[in-house]
């Protein structure tokens, strides 16, 4: 599910491929055009993600503002439900999605 290039906030815009300019939801990189578009992706994930891949049953879903969430290295992930979320939070490492960027 990698993303591509264009800004999700505006993707009229080509998204940047400078690290100040990046994101991380579930694992995956966003990228931005400009630092006022990240900042607005950051107030609200889900409104600009699309859909994302539950990290511990592998389905994919698309978030709400309501949706399990925790925070881990980087960025938010988001889980169908509290009980994939108990499961990440336990162990991490074990479910957690790493992109090169």
């Amino acid at each position: 599910m990698q993303r591509e290039l264009w800004d999700p906030v505006d993707p009229r815009q080509l998204g940047s491929l400078s690290a100040d300019l990046q994101f991380r939801v579930n694992g995956e990189v966003y990228r931005f055009a400009n630092e006022r578009n990240l900042r607005r992706f950051m107030l609200a994930p889900t409104r600009w993600c699309g859909p994302v891949r539950d990290p511990v049953s592998g389905r994919v879903f698309q978030p709400h503002s309501g949706s399990a969430e925790a925070y881990w290295i980087g960025g938010p992930y988001y889980f169908e439900n509290d009980s994939t979320k108990a499961l990440f939070v336990n162990d991490p490492h074990r479910y957690e999605v790493i992109r090169r960027i």
